[in-house]
């Protein structure tokens, strides 16, 4: 079940303003998503007074440093011309401090003593070494005091701004434990855990339009769509409670079950496709794992009619994915659905979970409208209804409950988005017709038409497009590991086969989705930073048609059927499909259905509504351009159309094969700064300049470390004798006084392997702290990036981070270059 609240019922319904007839460049849906909290709600964090008194200490060693050799010289000379041995030995103590830049007190009487055996020299800089030395000092000593108000002042900051509205209303859903803790009134300090995840909540809120959308706010940009916030159970919590459900008697025949229909025999061997549901750290999913079946062919007549097998049988299926539910009806009513249709059981302990059911429902209307302790509250009622309510239905456990973020909400329209200016919308454009320009023929997509041919010969049909990919995710591709969730096939710039493939009629036209941040340029500075350019299918704004659109997402102006126009546009010549893997197991990925009829998949629930088995489809090859189509029998093109906001690579089995059909492009480096799924691996240091290409920042200046090559503070080393050292070293190094930091480890293809990026300013306790803990892990490289654009400071319209995304695409298949046809 679903809640949503609106404040103002008028939504968003002028469309953008599609290109000029000269120019092919087509422009799509676009959204920007709004920091929750100004970035001004964070300035305290940069710990600016620590900062100037850092300044001047750095000024006053420079000054040093200048000054060193003449003060050794004229040292060096004064050391024959004392008169006394205990003089002579402290002029040598000076020297040799100078000479290591280290800037001891000098005593008034050795200064003058040095001063009378000089007489006939000048010693000015010996009088200017003593008082910047002494200069120094006092800086030392101001910089303890204000370090030390600084934490205590960052501490009060960080407790301040994790019990705003625009954060803690989310971190009473998404960090329960966490929220209940700083909300405590008792006085006592966060320990360092506490005090580090609320500073990555508090500059998440401020500083990055995070993709935690609770903490972020989208808008369609120029549009008063009104404040409102939608809140949903989590898919899987859902999937379980129907499923505990429907082997109950007076449910099982309301339910439409669902017999796994991935079997596949040939010859001697079978092979099977079990869904496979997991939860780690709370990211939820669900693939597929092809079985070797041999010898179970004969498995399935025993699920004929799996109404009529024992209740504790159809459990054992449906926990090994022989068997699963359809949809009895939209994702948003289920609880609703479960507990009418326990309700009018007899049995006592149906009657009791659809009474827990309701309860459940109605804490999460509450949730919807209800600020950080009445949601809190409501939260743990909610899971404490739905674990009644399972345990009441048989279950063996609570499992997902506590696994997963039970409850997640999407908000938007306040505050609104500006849209670019003209300028800066005409550079973007010019950008993403590069982007656009610049696709090629994925080597995924290249390997499978390969190994179709292989398979079925030119101009072959396949009629079972299942088993086809099934066998892809068991065998893999010749020429190619084909390993699930990684690249298959030759990379870029490695030997071809003979022929290119081209996209057929069910692939995409080449589009891009283009995220971009407006940049305040000084001189020749950037006008825009790019920060990611990817598919431009409509997977990264999908999943918000429930939040602006009525439940039924119709209207033909509404932002659905915007998203529905954007399909058509991008598959001018098919039938469109939504495919969506996962969305039973994801909210990224429920949430993102709905929009078109659905095309069912074997081993997965039929969504509820409109939709076609792909038993219905044939994949076949178009001898004459080389290209693979998804087709109905009568010969009609379909495009099976992913919306899905999980990027693509990360779906492994045989779906996978389906989404590259989809989606065929693959875009050269180089054109945003965001980490891409096949860059390699960076290992040890490395500093990149910012790049620009007429106006557009594609990559951001950063320098790369092992972690044991940044400094950490040591054992019983004072916190002002850290920030000094720390900050002396990223001056070395040419790194600015505030940057983005996270850490990297793993492979590339792992989603562990860069960390999402956090703002930190080097005269901060706090960040020193976050970048002591990033460094903890042994092989870790930390990433530094500039702040690009800078920490927006003041109030106003620009007093909020914003993102925006847009799409484009080149409409006309006729028009495509023929190196980009041919994937060259």
């Amino acid at each position: 079940m679903t809640t949503s609240t609106t404040r103002q019922s008028s939504i968003a319904t002028r469309t953008v303003d599609g290109p000029a007839a000269v120019d092919p460049l087509a422009v799509g849906p676009a959204l920007s998503r709004v920091a929750g909290l100004p970035a001004a709600a964070v300035a305290p964090l940069a710990a600016e007074e620590v900062a100037e008194v850092l300044d001047g200490i750095a000024a006053a060693r420079r000054e040093l440093a200048a000054l060193a050799p003449t003060v050794t010289g004229l040292l060096h000379e004064a050391v024959p011309l004392m008169s006394a041995t205990g003089a002579r030995r402290s002029v040598l103590r000076w020297r040799r401090a100078a000479h290591a830049g280290r800037p001891d007190p000098v005593p008034p009487e050795l200064l003058a003593q040095v001063r009378e055996a000089l007489a006939a020299r000048d010693a000015s800089a010996l009088e200017r070494w003593v008082e910047r030395s002494g200069a120094l000092a006092e800086l030392r000593q101001l910089l303890g005091r204000r370090a030390g108000a600084a934490e205590a002042a960052e501490e009060q900051t960080l407790r301040h701004l994790v019990s705003l509205p625009a954060v803690s209303g989310a971190l009473a859903l998404v960090s329960p434990v966490f929220s209940r803790r700083v909300r405590r009134p008792d006085g006592r300090p966060l320990d360092r855990g506490e005090r580090l995840t609320a500073y990555g909540y508090a500059v998440r809120s401020a500083l990055k339009a995070s993709p935690l959308s609770s903490l972020t706010h989208v808008s369609v940009p120029g549009e008063d769509h009104g404040a409102r916030v939608r809140v949903g159970l989590h898919p899987l919590a859902g999937r379980v409670l129907l499923r505990a459900a429907a082997v109950r008697d007076g449910v099982r025949g309301l339910v439409r079950w669902r017999v796994n229909g991935s079997l596949r025999v040939a010859g001697p061997a079978a092979r099977l496709s079990e869904p496979r549901q997991s939860v780690t750290d709370g990211w939820a999913w669900s693939d597929d794992e092809v079985l070797d079946a041999t010898g179970r062919e004969d498995l399935f007549a025993a699920l004929r009619e799996p109404g009529r097998l024992p209740a504790v049988r159809l459990a054992r299926y449906l926990e090994a994915g022989l068997l699963d539910i359809d949809d009895p009806c939209p994702q948003d009513g289920l609880l609703d659905w479960l507990a009418t249709a326990l309700a009018a059981s007899r049995d006592p302990s149906d009657l009791r979970a659809a009474m827990r059911l309701r309860t459940a429902a109605g804490e999460l209307s509450v949730i919807a409208g209800g600020g950080p302790s009445v949601r809190a509250d409501a939260l743990a009622r909610l899971r404490e209804a739905l674990g009644d309510a399972l345990g009441a239905l048989g279950a063996a456990d609570d499992w997902p409950l506590n696994d997963v973020t039970l409850v997640y909400e999407d908000r938007a329209g306040n505050p609104p988005a500006r849209p670019l200016d003209a300028e800066r919308a005409a550079l973007l454009r010019r950008h993403a017709g590069a982007a656009c320009d610049s696709l090629r023929v994925s080597p995924e997509y290249q390997a499978l038409t390969d190994a179709f041919v292989a398979r079925f010969g030119p101009g072959g049909v396949c009629d079972d497009v299942f088993g086809f990919c099934q066998e892809l995710a068991a065998l893999g591709i010749p020429g190619g590991p084909g390993a699930p969730g990684a690249p298959f096939g030759p990379a870029p710039g490695m030997a071809r086969t003979a022929r290119p493939a081209r996209p057929g009629r069910s692939s995409c036209l080449p589009s891009v989705a283009a995220v971009v941040q407006e940049c305040e340029a000084d001189g020749d500075g950037p006008h825009l930073v790019v920060n990611q350019v990817s598919s431009g299918t409509g997977g990264l704004v999908a999943r918000f048609h429930r939040l602006y659109d009525s439940a039924d997402g119709t209207g033909s102006a509404g932002f659905a059927e915007r998203l529905r126009a954007w399909v058509r546009t991008l598959h001018p010549d098919a039938e469109c499909l939504e495919f969506v893997p996962a969305r039973e197991a994801n909210p990224l990925q429920g949430d993102s259905c709905g929009l078109l009829p659905a095309l069912h998949w074997p081993t997965a629930p039929r969504r509820f509504g409109p939709g076609v088995p792909v038993e219905e489809l044939a994949l076949v090859h178009d001898g004459g351009r080389n290209a693979l189509e998804l087709r109905r029998r009568s010969g009609t093109p379909v495009a099976p159309v992913y919306l899905g906001t999980v990027p693509r690579h990360l779906v492994g089995g045989a779906a996978r094969f389906l989404l590259v059909l989809a989606d065929p492009w693959w875009l050269p480096p180089g054109l945003a700064d965001g980490t891409r799924p096949d860059d390699p691996p960076g290992t040890g240091r490395g500093v990149s300049a910012r790049r620009v290409v007429a106006g557009a920042a594609v990559r951001r200046a950063h320098w790369r470390w092992e972690a044991s090559e940044v400094p950490r503070r040591e054992r019983g080393e004072e916190l002002a004798v850290f920030l000094e050292r720390v900050d002396a070293w990223r001056r070395a190094h040419g790194m600015p006084a505030e940057v983005y930091v996270r850490g990297e480890s793993g492979t590339p293809q792992r989603g562990d392997r860069a960390r999402k990026p956090l703002w930190l300013a080097f005269a901060s306790p706090t960040g020193l702290d976050l970048l002591d803990r990033l460094t903890e892990r042994p092989g870790t490289v930390v990433v530094f990036t500039e702040c690009l654009p800078r920490r927006p400071v003041g109030e106003g319209p620009g007093a909020h981070v914003v993102e925006h995304c847009v799409h484009f695409a080149r409409p006309v298949r006729g028009t495509e270059p023929e190196g980009r046809r041919d994937g060259r």
